[in-house]
């Protein structure tokens, strides 16, 4: 990573330079972070994205890093258990890659990754809200059951999520809360 930063520093808008640019993304994908067994996605989508910057009059080349940039981050989401944001930063990316390269080849996948990734944050909101069931948070866990119906309200978990937030209003009415 460090060799290819040299040469987008000395020449960054040469000819060999946006290659260099991806490598560096590519280098820090799969580099190991300090200490942490996982690779360095966030330096990663960080280099894809400054490719994308630099040299959007590049089509071929910032279509390239963007959907990199989508890529590392859906890899990074599949390492993160709880938090959903690494997700919807994936989410975020492909649909500005879709918007900005409709006529892209890799736009079917592209798709067919975000309804995955709308399905795992689905999982995850559907996890947390149970985990608030569990702690006798009837509020919290109903909101987290509506989330799960806002990411993918055809998933396996929204049929459980409309009962338990039914089951949870009876609940919350029954008590008072």
């Amino acid at each position: 990573a460090g060799m290819y930063a040299d040469i987008v520093k000395t020449g960054p808008y040469s000819d060999v330079a946006p290659e260099a640019q991806l490598k560096i993304g590519t280098a820090r994908e799969r580099q190991k972070a300090l200490w942490f067994k996982s690779p360095d996605y966030p330096a990663a989508v960080q280099a894809y994205e400054l490719a994308a910057d630099r040299y959007y009059d590049q089509p071929k080349v910032a279509s390239e890093a963007m959907f990199r940039a989508g890529l590392a981050c859906e890899k990074q989401s599949l390492t993160a258990d709880r938090d959903q944001t690494t997700a919807g930063q994936a989410i975020a990316k492909f649909t500005d890659f879709m918007a900005l390269y409709p006529d892209d080849p890799r736009v079917p996948q592209a798709q067919k990754t975000i309804a995955s990734l709308k399905s795992e944050q689905a999982r995850g909101n559907f996890n947390v809200a149970r985990f608030y069931e569990k702690q006798k948070r009837w509020n919290s866990a109903r909101i987290y059951y509506n989330e799960v119906l806002l990411q993918d309200p055809n998933s396996p978990y929204a049929t459980e999520a409309r009962q338990r937030i039914d089951q949870l209003k009876q609940r919350i009415q029954g008590t008072g809360k």
